[in-house]
């Protein structure tokens, strides 16, 4: 999904947005009305709440990888997990150790070294690394508000519910800013929108069979792929520095979610 959003950097991320959010409502409505699945929707402003900061961890997700590009973009969106853990202090209670701390500001001055060169101080950081890092952060709140949802709601409920809110969220915008399109670019559009919505599908199918803790791990695969992507495809370059900071948030993504058997892996697909 990532590398077919980087392959059109001309089309509107509203655009982009509105498409995936669409398609996503079609297929689940479509496998809905064959009773292949149900949705239940019994907190429905927590729904909201999900759908609206699942839908903006997207949007700025779309907005970061034709800025920033998939490399550096996917890394920052993924450390979602950092700041879900801090949302879960917040609004959850939730106790963290000194260890975890230290995890947490090793993660943030990865992102330090990913969103500056060499030389800058935290004033020189592109507005594109700062929107991808709120984008993190809305990802970071959606999971905790996944985490309480989960309870009373069926994840393909909460699904539909980011579709619907992320729908209406960036219909306005993409219908304004976006001109025409183009046949070709109608394709990968559709493409985007099946790919983002199989994976979500993919993904909630398998949390049937595997611990929670595991499949999160394995959802740190996708900054690994997307690195590839953006480096053997489209030729995107990193520094050393870069690199410093990518192993330093993934490894502390990683050990924060070793850590969490109820985590979630991503809200931003």
């Amino acid at each position: 999904m990532a590398g077919l959003v980087r392959s059109i950097p001309h089309i509107d991320s509203y655009a982009i947005a509105f498409f995936r959010f669409a398609i996503g409502l079609a297929l689940l409505g479509s496998l809905a009305l064959v009773k292949k699945i149900e949705f239940t929707f019994t907190h429905s402003t927590l729904l909201f709440l999900r759908g609206f900061f699942g839908g903006v961890a997207v949007l700025f997700f779309y907005l970061a990888i034709n800025t920033i590009g998939i490399s550096k973009g996917t890394v920052i969106l993924y450390s979602s997990p950092i700041f879900a853990t801090i949302a879960g202090i917040i609004f959850l209670g939730e106790t963290v150790s000194i260890q975890k701390w230290l995890i947490i500001f090793a993660a943030f001055f990865g992102i330090y070294l990913i969103a500056t060169s060499d030389g800058q101080s935290l004033l020189d950081i592109g507005k594109y690394d700062l929107l991808a890092a709120l984008g993190a952060l809305s990802a970071g709140v959606a999971i905790v508000l996944v985490k309480k949802l989960r309870a009373t709601e069926s994840s393909h409920s909460i699904f539909f519910a980011q579709s619907v809110v992320g729908f209406w969220l960036v219909f306005i915008p993409a219908n304004v800013t976006t001109g025409s399109i183009g046949m070709s670019a109608g394709f990968v559009l559709l493409a985007i929108g099946i790919a983002a919505s199989a994976g979500q599908l993919s993904m909630t199918y398998a949390f049937r069979h595997l611990p929670v803790s595991t499949g999160s791990l394995i959802g740190m695969l996708v900054p690994v792929f997307n690195i590839a992507i953006g480096v053997i495809v489209f030729g995107e370059a990193i520094s050393k520095r870069g690199i410093a900071g990518i192993v330093i948030v993934l490894v502390s993504c990683s050990l924060v979610l070793a850590g969490k058997r109820d985590a979630y892996p991503s809200v931003a697909g």
